[in-house]
Formats: structure tokens, sequence, C-alpha cells
């Protein structure tokens, strides 16, 4: 975890929020003291951490944080008066938020800091395997693309077609999806 917006209204709980988050090497601890400064700052900086101190100046913090939820990949903490937990958590059902509660205890802070920051590493690595996974799927399409034109155009089996493929993109030493390209671009009369 690298970094951390600290979005609160008084600057003595950014300060302490910051002396509990320092020795967890975050590298960057930066602070906002309204909603619209938050925005501002995650449209310029990519944070991988939002601490979120409520009531805000200009608004509650709910909104923000599914805003902030909606648009960016960042894990969210909201900080609210216990008495007020159940209802915001409520707001916060569909989403990945946390809700903890006020008098905030450091330990309980740390836990989920940390829940939040492995959560969403693993979260980074599942959609980079989804999308290796897509694009895997996007070449076999375009490959067996190219093996309908040359099996129509060129009254090839499916083995003979693949095997013309493969062995013609070892011969131009480049992928089977590029040769099915130019098969496609050869025999496609659109």
């Amino acid at each position: 975890m690298s970094s951390v917006l600290l979005v609160c209204k008084q600057d003595d709980v950014i300060r302490g929020l910051a002396d509990i988050l320092r020795p967890m090497n975050f590298q960057l601890i930066d602070s906002a003291n309204s909603a619209a400064e938050g925005r501002r700052r995650l449209q310029e900086i990519e944070y991988d951490l939002v601490i979120v101190n409520t009531p805000l100046g200009d608004e509650f913090g709910v909104d923000f944080a599914v805003d902030i939820l909606e648009k960016f990949m960042v894990g969210v903490i909201l900080i609210v008066k216990s008495e007020l937990v159940d209802h915001v958590e409520e707001k916060l059902t569909d989403t990945a938020a946390f809700v903890v509660p006020k008098p905030l205890n450091r330990q309980l802070l740390v836990q989920n800091v940390r829940f939040v920051c492995q959560s969403r590493e693993k979260i980074q690595k599942l959609q980079s395997q989804n999308q290796a996974l897509k694009a895997k799927i996007d070449d076999l399409g375009v490959v067996y693309r190219g093996k309908l034109f040359l099996m129509g155009h060129l009254d090839m089996t499916e083995d003979q077609a693949h095997r013309y493929i493969q062995k013609k993109a070892m011969d131009m030493r480049t992928s089977p999806r590029k040769v099915a390209e130019q098969i496609i671009k050869t025999y496609d009369k659109k």
C-alpha cells in the first residue's frame, strides 16, 4: 500500500489519523478538508486508500464514498459516530466501503486498514488475470475466424487451417492472432 487520502474537516483529527497510519509505511499520506477537495485530489493522484472522517464540511461523506467507489479503484473507510453506524452501513450495503465507529479504536482502525489494503491488492490481481483471460479469449476468437476463412476459401480442414496459422506465425515470428488478422483482411469482402 503506497498512498492514503485522509478526508476530514478538522486538521487535528487529520494529524491524529496520520500518526496512526505512519507506522504502516504508506509512501504518501495526504489530506483534504472537504469532499469537493477530496474529489479534486483523486483526479490528480491515484490513491490506494481513502479514509473519510464524517461529517465533512460540505456533505456528510456517504455520497462521497459511493461516488469515489464507482469512479476509482480505491479502498474506502468511513469513520462515523457509533449511533450512525447501522444507518451508514445500510446505505453502503452494495459497496466495498468499511465503516468504523467513533470514538475511534486505534487497533480496530489499523485492522480495517490492513484488511482493506490486502483486499484491494487481491482484487487488483484478479482484475489483471481477468483482463489477460479476456485478451486470450479475444485472440482465440480472431484465430478461429481466420481458420474459418481458410476453411471456406481454400477448402482446408480445421486441423490444416490451424497448422497453417501456427506455422506461418512461427515463420514470421509473430503471433497467431496477427497471422489470422492478415488472413481475415485478405479474404473478408465487407
